[in-house]
């Protein structure tokens, strides 16, 4: 596994250290610094900027981690060495920090929608900032409203599944015809199959709102955002 580890390309290896060493500070430090690196809902007081980079170095447990770096580790080598060190670390950084922008465009256009037409005191009370309104103000869509808005406002993002699609997707790309063999089920599948499988997979959760927990919305948007990379390196002539 080392001697694996070592052949790993830089960009790569410091990626999956970086990610690691991350995780690492967070579960140390606890409080200190995870809730401010995460990204909020983009009229959150606690919503900074930089959040839009630093929360696809953040993960909520070993699992996260575990499989966000697995997709890296064996599809992030060869893309590399293949794009470059610098076209592969652009790609990386673009798809995840594209995937969240695109993740807050989503968000606060769709609690716009629900909230329109509400009172600034409605408006709190729907996005959770307020326990209470006045009886006159109160309706009962208020409480469906609040369900939804309410939890796009405080709940935090974060994870590199965005960039790890992203770097999935490439693969696929680049070396469509490479089989991978499965664990479950154990079978063998050609990249492209694999990617459009994910991707069939992700708009269908997506769609239905299934695992809502799990920011589909976003593996989705670094999957597209490096699929048009590509695609735009190729047009100017990359011969990958």
């Amino acid at each position: 596994m080392q001697s694996q580890f070592s052949a790993i390309p830089v960009i790569t290896k410091n990626l999956i250290i970086l990610n690691l060493l991350m995780f690492l500070a967070a579960q140390t430090l606890g409080n200190a610094i995870a809730p401010h690196l995460m990204i909020y809902y983009v009229q959150n007081p606690m919503f900074q900027p930089f959040q839009l980079v630093t929360s696809f170095f953040m993960h909520g447990g070993i699992m996260h981690i575990f499989f966000n770096m697995l997709v890296l580790f064996m599809f992030g080598a060869d893309t590399e060495r293949t794009l470059g060190p610098k076209k592969f670390l652009f790609l990386y950084l673009s798809a995840g920090f594209g995937a969240n922008l695109l993740y807050l465009l989503a968000n606060y256009g769709y609690v716009q929608y629900l909230t329109q037409g509400l009172s600034p005191e409605q408006f709190a009370f729907a996005t959770g900032q307020i326990n209470q309104i006045a009886t006159t103000l109160y309706s009962p869509e208020l409480d469906s409203i609040q369900a939804t808005a309410g939890k796009i406002w405080y709940t935090p993002s974060l994870g590199a599944s965005g960039a790890t699609y992203g770097v999935l997707f490439t693969f696929a790309m680049l070396y469509p015809n490479r089989i991978l063999y499965l664990i479950i089920p154990p079978m063998p599948v050609k990249a492209k199959y694999l990617a459009i499988g994910f991707a069939c997979m992700e708009l269908y959760q997506q769609v239905y709102g299934i695992n809502t927990n799990i920011g589909h919305f976003v593996h989705l948007s670094g999957a597209a955002i490096a699929v048009l990379l590509v695609w735009f390196w190729r047009k100017q002539g990359a011969r990958f």
